[in-house]
């Protein structure tokens, strides 16, 4: 079974779609990249892969997973990065800072030496700034108004093609959704997050959250036939990231 894996600055993002490769072999379902102790109050229906019930098809204007302001602003996450650069920042907004900084990852067995390109834009016709990192991996943004609500978008190279998160944000916390789409057009070698086209992409991913907390459905989506691969509903707020398997223990499972 294939695990794949993606990092955007300090976030080690498991990708859901290689995990249920194969049925869970349990009569009772659950989530394999969290510790089983913590899920008794998280109801898995989907572990593994089965066609897709209309109700959850995973498109943008399924108004059984967005609302209409969220299927606005969503869509205007999916295109308003494509001109943004550290230079040239979102419509409306002035640039008033820039820097370059360097950090380490830590992946499997290696480290990783990575330089971003750091924008701090001020809208004009709101108290909203904009934090734009740009570097190799990728470009991640941070809209966030003076009271810390907002968004973050990050945009990322996987297997190729592309793939944009959004999240949403209250008092810089995560509240509401955590989406995925993926652009599955390779670029080579030679990727750029400004080349990548999610107009009419699919979602891979769909989570919901209450102060950090996941609380309620999350959905996951084989990228190449939107077949569903996950339902779980979260009765209770839970940690994820406290919860989350160590990657190495996910793969001695896989073997």
């Amino acid at each position: 079974m294939k695990l794949q894996h993606l990092i955007l600055n300090v976030s080690l993002i498991l990708s859901v779609e290689s995990i249920f490769a194969q049925p869970n072999q349990t009569d009772q379902k659950s989530l394999p990249f969290l510790d089983q102790e913590s899920q008794s109050n998280v109801v898995v229906t989907v572990c593994g892969e089965q066609p897709c019930p209309q109700i959850y098809t995973n498109i943008l204007s399924n108004t059984n997973l967005f609302t209409l302001k969220e299927q606005k602003l969503i869509g205007e996450a999916l295109v308003k990065y494509r001109s943004v650069t550290t230079n040239s920042g979102p419509s409306g907004a002035v640039l008033v800072n820039l820097y370059k900084t360097n950090y380490i990852i830590k992946a499997m067995s290696r480290t990783v030496d990575v330089e971003n390109s750091v924008a701090r834009f001020q809208y004009t016709n709101s108290d909203a700034q904009e934090e734009v990192k740009i570097g190799s991996g990728g470009i991640l943004a941070r809209f966030l108004t003076k009271s810390n609500d907002g968004y973050y978008v990050s945009i990322t190279c996987v297997g190729g093609g592309s793939m944009l998160r959004f999240t949403e944000m209250k008092n810089d916390l995560m509240n509401g959704l955590l989406v995925g789409f993926e652009d599955s057009h390779a670029q080579g070698t030679a990727w750029d997050y400004r080349l990548a086209d999610f107009s009419n992409s699919h979602l891979t991913e769909y989570r919901q959250y209450t102060n950090g907390m996941v609380f309620g459905k999350f959905l996951a989506w084989n990228s190449r036939n939107s077949d569903l691969i996950l339902e779980a509903d979260f009765k209770k707020p839970y940690d994820f990231e406290k919860h989350r398997v160590d990657l190495r223990i996910l793969q001695q499972r896989s073997q």
